[in-house]
């Protein structure tokens, strides 16, 4: 018994040594698996431009999506007014500022990813800030996490650039875009006033009231879409034109004027109401 249990046990040591002597080398990390440290100054290759605000790029040997930080882009996806305005011309806008090839430099702000789950970076060639540069010319809005976001400044005073120049969305001449919907409302009703069938001047009155009210409650949420064009000061001096043209036709959010609430309040309370 002894005999057999010591063959038994050499045999399994042998195993375990056979095991040992053929087992591969542990592989040294390829370049392309290697921990990238997102720091300031980060360089990169632009592989390909997705969207007016997202791009592919080259960082070590890897493929990485980087999105422009406080930058959103116009896509067929974005439900709200003017949100899917002028796609193809914003993504070739960026193409031509960052084709296939160009070095890149990427700024991070205090969390590199954001909430859409990208890489979010200011992206610099040289010293020309893209991020600004797509908003300049009127091809993308400005969204912030916090408005102490280190980059959200210049990309917002770019905004307003593009407001005050009336480029892109922010042009009352593009049909898609937000100032050209308002200037709509505008000429209607001023062509509402010298109307003399009154079923048509109330219909245009309360449908550019309602657009009005519409477009303000949304001033509320300025790092949406919407919300941060109509917080810019072309477009609010815009929609102060809408309520002026309206004057005492107006439609407040009880879809009532000034003169039907001032008459209610003038009603004399009937004895036990």
């Amino acid at each position: 018994m002894k005999i057999t249990r010591t063959f038994v046990l050499s045999g399994v040591a042998l195993l375990a040594l056979s095991g040992c002597s053929s087992a591969a080398p542990e592989a040294e990390p390829s370049p392309s698996s290697s921990k990238i440290s997102y720091t300031d100054g980060l360089h990169a290759k632009v592989l390909s431009v997705e969207t007016a605000n997202t791009i592919s790029v080259d960082i070590d040997g890897q493929t990485k999506e980087v999105r422009l930080l406080n930058v959103v882009a116009p896509t067929e996806h974005n439900n709200e007014f003017s949100g899917s305005c002028l796609i193809p011309e914003s993504t070739d806008f960026l193409r031509q500022k960052l084709p296939e090839g160009t070095e890149v430099t990427l700024d991070f702000d205090n969390s590199r990813v954001g909430s859409s789950g990208y890489l979010e970076a200011a992206v610099y060639v040289g010293d020309d800030f893209i991020n600004a540069d797509v908003v300049r010319e009127g091809f993308a809005t400005t969204t912030f996490l916090s408005q102490r976001d280190e980059h959200y400044a210049p990309v917002s005073e770019a905004q307003q650039e593009a407001a005050r120049e009336g480029r892109g969305i922010y042009s009352k001449d593009v049909e898609c875009a937000l100032p050209h919907a308002i200037q709509l409302h505008i000429d209607r009703v001023h062509q509402a006033n010298e109307s003399d069938d009154e079923d048509a001047r109330i219909s245009s009155y309360k449908a550019a009231s309602r657009f009005y009210n519409t477009l303000m409650s949304t001033a509320k949420s300025p790092n949406t879409w919407i919300g941060s064009i109509v917080t810019l000061d072309a477009v609010k001096d815009q929609l102060k034109e809408l309520k002026n043209a309206l004057g005492k036709n107006y439609y407040d959010l009880q879809g009532k004027t000034e003169q039907e609430k001032q008459s209610e309040a003038n009603e004399p309370v009937r004895p036990g109401s």
